[in-house]
């Protein structure tokens, strides 16, 4: 290990990263995409590291920097991408280094809570990650569309759809709906036209009321008789009940939708036939970086008194997040959080693994579901005192890096 090093890649390194990255992933690129991706490799959004043996380049990974929504508060987040190894150079623990890397530099960041997308779950839960969020996939037929189009036909038009082919009245409107999630991006215009654009490409349908507000949005397309919507956005019931309206009138030239929503979607209540396809799909994983930062930002529910607990918490790569806590919330939900040095003789109310912890807090599991796992311990009454402090807010993502 000793000719092993570690550092962040330069311009210089981009044949290598992009060779590794095609390899290990299994895309070839054209001599176009190249260029482009030669033109984002040092982009202030985001920083790549590599370990190197000698000068070949054995393994990366790409560090974004993200905001992200939780509970209604915006969050510095870095998000992890791009993690490949050669072949030649795997279970050499090369990822392992990167990963502690990373999780070193989200903390000078600021970050206090970092995403990624897994090949594997197990994986990466062993490094801290867990699951924070899954979603559900759609199918229907044109046959589902027929009792939206009944059913809205009655209702009193208010406002229109109508296409657009910008995404700036977008912008507004998708950071007032992703506020109400966990999880969700927080998009610039940069973002909307290189990542948005070039993953959901098709037409952008936009709701508009009689004032000429903009409420909902749909991006979506259509190929062979199937309809992929890949964003349906609205922020009141009229937009979502226009825009479906919109989508149901295309029943002559469809045979099939599909779409993907949040996870307590209720679309099946909107149509006269519930049964259609419908499919719980497992997606991202999230681990707080730095739990004393990330505790006074997250945002309690408010109570009618104040509450303190004494937490434990284990992390094996976040080395300075393993410790005794005492956790003091306040009657508005402002936390406060302090570490004990002399823990001899106290007996925490909550033992948790950081993974455990971020997944309860985005409030993807709830602390009694892990308890009944294992995955924590503590007495049952407080374990149920700090759930009532923790916010309902469903955790999303309808983006993908």
């Amino acid at each position: 290990m000793s000719d092993i090093n570690l550092r962040k890649l330069t311009a210089s390194d981009f044949e290598q990263s992009v060779n590794l990255a095609s390899y290990s992933f299994q895309y070839p690129l054209s001599p176009e995409q190249i260029e482009e991706r030669r033109d984002g490799f040092s982009s202030q959004l985001e920083d790549r590291y590599g370990v190197f043996l000698e000068d070949e380049l054995c393994a990366q990974a790409t560090l974004l920097h993200l905001n992200i929504h939780i509970g209604g508060k915006l969050m510095k987040m870095g998000g992890v991408a791009g993690v490949c190894t050669a072949p030649e150079q795997r279970r050499n623990g090369y990822v392992a280094i990167i990963i502690e890397k990373l999780l070193q530099e989200m903390r000078s960041n600021g970050e206090t809570i970092s995403m990624l997308h897994p090949f594997a779950f197990a994986f990466y839960r062993k490094y801290g990650w867990e699951t924070y969020i899954e979603y559900k996939r759609y199918e229907m037929t044109s046959e589902h569309l027929t009792s939206i189009l009944r059913k809205e036909r009655l209702r009193k038009r208010i406002g229109k759809v109508s296409r657009v082919n910008n995404y700036e009245e977008l912008l507004p409107v998708y950071e007032c709906y992703a506020a109400k999630y966990n999880g969700m991006l927080q998009r610039d215009l940069d973002w909307w036209k290189q990542r948005i654009a070039s993953r959901k490409p098709g037409f952008i349908a936009v709701y508009r009321s009689d004032e000429g507000k903009v409420e909902g949005y749909a991006i979506y397309n259509i190929t062979n008789n199937v309809m992929a919507i890949h964003e349906l956005v609205a922020v009141t019931a009229n937009a979502e009940n226009e825009l479906w309206y919109y989508i149901a009138q295309h029943d002559s030239m469809l045979e099939v939708v599909k779409w993907t929503a949040p996870s307590d979607d209720n679309f099946t209540f909107r149509i006269d036939n519930p049964r259609l396809k419908q499919e719980i799909v497992p997606y991202f994983m999230a681990r707080i970086v730095d739990f004393e930062s990330f505790i006074r930002q997250y945002p309690f529910v408010s109570a009618d008194q104040s509450d303190t607990f004494t937490i434990e918490i284990t992390d094996e790569y976040a080395t300075w997040n393993t410790g005794h806590y005492k956790l003091y919330i306040e009657t508005d939900g402002v936390a406060h959080v302090e570490r004990l040095i002399y823990t001899d003789g106290i007996e925490s109310d909550v033992k948790i693994d950081i993974g455990a912890l971020t997944a309860t807090l985005l409030n993807y599991q709830k602390l009694e579901a892990l308890r009944n796992f294992g995955r924590i311990s503590g007495n049952k009454v407080t374990v149920n005192r700090l759930q009532n402090r923790i916010s309902e807010q469903t955790s999303y993502l309808s983006d993908f890096f």
